[in-house]
């Protein structure tokens, strides 16, 4: 039995079901326009027609938004119910086929992580509590543990996977790029409509009055953006927590650009039992530029090695997701981290580290856009990627961790990278890539860049 049969084994045994994911009963995740979803990896998977799959929905067919609704409002509507009941009755809900597609790769889940954690935490939940606290239709008490909160859209770059919907820098390019396009899918995919965008839920103050009185019961505040660092509420709500006195109960956990962490904010970071502070980067030098563009490679820089000198109670690491125009390269991506000589970037990977997800960085796989997902590359290429993968496991265990029970057995460890190889090789979505081609070619005339000088190895594709 693998380590990822057991994990999944133990939720069983802990929970009395084999689909049980802790999430509806003590979280509920926001997108940038105020819509509540099941969770951000459930709403992840809606690449194909239905871009709603993972939102929750209102008795009126509506996404709860809180805009709208307050959270309290939804937290125990008939969607949520339904959820809960469903898990508890050995099913998959609809919304939650992601996760367990990608178990079946190999990869540890969302559904398994944070159930894991959550379980296993010191300050965690009682799972069998849980469950005997749910009542026969799905309803649980209005206990938040956890908030995965996106205030919004605002944000300072434009990365070439994202939208207008995570990024109010993209608006502009966003209005010279549909008119042009021809490719129906990518056209589709790329749709964002301003006047059905609400930027300015979080200002609602009843939203506020609620989440100010969860903060007793929160053991975790999550928060992506946008660029989360640029909304005034996120530090609001900080400050809150911090006049509240929860702060030693209380982790806090980002995914942020990280351009523009100061010192006032890691002041107020030091004072939380733990802050978890994951840096969006996908590639380093003139690739990273291109991806998350405009950034400033030295200024990215400054900014990790700043991170890597913060008081012991804040976590660094790195975020990536994993797509067409990375892929090639990630092995050169983390030989890069690991010859820098961070110390928080790195822990884990040197004999004696602390053990680190992700198999060397946090790795995420991109599903929409479609047309950058690295299951549309050609067989020849999909080869090739195995090769530098193979290359770098080698390298990888010449001069780093030789410890077999970690690399090789772990599903945080190189089983990870296998993982992306097995989700790669899942499907051929090579007809994408006209697509991908069109868009790439298009946004890049937008922007005065050039794809196929920074990524030579896609040249052919372009």
């Amino acid at each position: 039995m693998s380590d990822l049969e057991k994990y999944r084994a133990q939720i069983e045994q802990v929970a009395g079901t084999p689909t049980f994911c802790v999430l509806p009963w003590i979280h509920f995740a926001t997108r940038p326009n105020g819509d509540m979803r099941l969770c951000c990896s459930a709403n992840a998977s809606g690449a194909g027609n239905d871009h709603e799959v993972g939102l929750v929905k209102m008795e009126n067919g509506k996404a709860a938004n809180f805009g709208r609704e307050t959270p309290m409002e939804a937290w125990n509507n008939d969607y949520m119910k339904s959820v809960r009941t469903t898990m508890l009755n050995g099913e998959i809900p609809a919304s939650c086929t992601k996760c367990f597609q990608e178990e079946k790769q190999g990869i540890v889940s969302k559904r398994i992580w944070e159930t894991g954690t959550w379980h296993q935490d010191d300050n965690g939940v009682d799972i069998p509590e849980l469950i005997r606290q749910t009542k026969e239709d799905g309803t649980v008490p209005e206990d938040l543990k956890y908030l995965d909160l996106r205030l919004g859209h605002t944000c300072n770059i434009k990365c070439v996977m994202c939208s207008p919907h995570d990024s109010s820098k993209w608006v502009a390019d966003h209005k010279k790029l549909i008119p042009v396009l021809q490719d129906p899918e990518v056209k589709r995919q790329m749709q964002w409509d301003r006047k059905d965008f609400n930027n300015k839920w979080h200002e609602k103050d009843t939203f506020w009055e609620e989440m100010y009185a969860q903060i007793p019961n929160l053991r975790q505040v999550y928060f992506a953006g946008g660029e989360p660092l640029m909304i005034k509420e996120h530090k609001m709500f900080i400050e809150e927590i911090l006049r509240q006195g929860y702060q030693d109960k209380i982790l806090l956990r980002y995914n942020s650009n990280g351009l523009l962490v100061d010192e006032d904010l890691i002041e107020m970071w030091s004072k939380f039992k733990k802050v978890k502070f994951a840096v969006s980067m996908d590639a380093s030098h003139e690739r990273d530029e291109y991806i998350r563009y405009p950034t400033d490679w030295n200024t990215v820089e400054k900014t990790l090695h700043m991170l890597d000198n913060t008081p012991d109670n804040i976590q660094t690491s790195l975020a990536t997701a994993i797509q067409i125009f990375n892929v090639k390269h990630l092995p050169d991506f983390m030989k890069w981290k690991l010859e820098s000589g961070f110390k928080k970037l790195n822990s884990g990977i040197v004999p004696g580290g602390v053990q680190m997800g992700g198999g060397l960085v946090n790795m995420h796989l991109l599903y929409i856009p479609t047309f950058l997902s690295i299951q549309i590359l050609p067989k020849e290429d999909k080869q090739e990627v195995k090769e530098r993968f193979m290359e770098f496991k080698d390298w990888l265990w010449k001069n780093y961790r030789q410890d077999d029970d970690f690399w090789i057995h772990n599903p945080y460890g190189w089983k990870r990278w296998e993982a992306v190889l097995n989700h790669m090789n899942a499907e051929d979505n090579s007809h994408l890539l006209p697509g991908f081609k069109e868009y790439t070619n298009k946004l890049d005339k937008i922007r005065g860049l050039n794809a196929a000088t920074v990524f030579p190895e896609l040249a052919h594709l372009l």
